[in-house]
C-alpha cells in the first residue's frame, strides 16, 4: 500500500525543487536515483514484480514512484490494472501516451502524467487538445531536445506543469531545455541528475 496521495499541488512543488526526473529501467539505476534524494522518478520498464521491489524501495526513501503503464509488463492496461497498481502495488501515480488511462488512474486517486510526442506539427495540435480533455497533473512532451525550437507554439499557461523527456545527453541541453517554461526534464543518464541542483 502506497502513502497516502501527495496533492497535484505538493507534486508541482516538488518539480519546480528539483528539476531533473531520473528516467530508470533497472532497480540498480533507482538506487542511484535514491542516492541523489530524488524526490519523483520515473520507473520506465520491467515487469509487475521488479515494479514491486521499486515501489517498496521508493516508499523507505520518501520518494515518488511514476510506473510507465505503457510499457510495464503483467499489468492490465485498462481501469483494473490502474486499480491494481494504486490499491495492490501502490504507486504514486502514472505515465502514458493512453487518455482513458489517465482518467482511470485519477479515478484509483494516483497522480498523472500524460505523455505527448511532438512528431510534427499535426500531432502536436492533436496531443495538445487531447491533453485538454483528459486532464493530467502534468504533461510530458517528447523528445525534449525540440522544445527549445517549438517553445512559443505552446499555450504553456492552459496547459499542467510540463516535462520534458527523451534525447538529452549533455547539461548544456538540460539547461537549454529548462531556460524554456518547462518545468522539469527527464533522462535515463545518471550524470544528469544533479544538474538542477549544482
Amino acid at each position: 500500500m502506497r502513502p497516502e496521495k501527495p496533492s497535484t499541488e505538493e507534486f508541482h512543488s516538488l518539480l519546480r525543487k528539483c528539476r531533473v526526473i531520473p528516467g530508470l529501467k533497472t532497480l540498480t539505476m533507482l538506487k542511484q536515483a535514491c542516492a541523489v534524494r530524488a524526490p519523483v522518478v520515473f520507473f520506465l520498464t520491467g515487469t509487475i514484480f521488479s515494479l514491486r521491489d521499486a515501489v517498496r524501495y521508493c516508499h523507505e526513501h520518501g520518494t515518488l514512484l511514476f510506473a510507465h503503464v505503457d510499457l510495464l509488463h503483467g499489468i492490465g492496461k485498462d481501469p483494473e490494472g490502474m486499480r491494481y497498481l494504486a490499491h495492490e502495488i501502490g504507486v504514486n501515480g502514472i505515465l502514458t501516451t493512453r487518455s482513458f488511462l489517465v482518467k482511470a488512474a485519477a479515478k484509483e486517486g494516483l497522480l498523472t502524467v500524460q505523455r505527448l510526442f511532438a512528431l510534427d506539427s499535426e500531432a502536436l495540435k492533436t496531443g495538445l487538445e487531447v491533453i485538454k480533455a483528459s486532464r493530467p497533473d502534468a504533461v510530458e512532451i517528447l523528445p525534449a531536445l525540440v522544445l527549445p525550437s517549438i517553445a512559443y507554439r505552446l499555450p504553456f499557461s492552459e496547459l499542467p506543469p510540463v516535462i520534458a523527456g527523451g534525447l538529452l545527453e549533455t547539461r548544456a541541453e538540460v539547461e537549454a531545455v529548462l531556460a524554456t517554461p518547462v518545468v522539469a526534464v527527464s533522462t535515463s543518464r545518471p550524470e544528469l541528475w544533479r544538474c538542477a541542483r549544482d
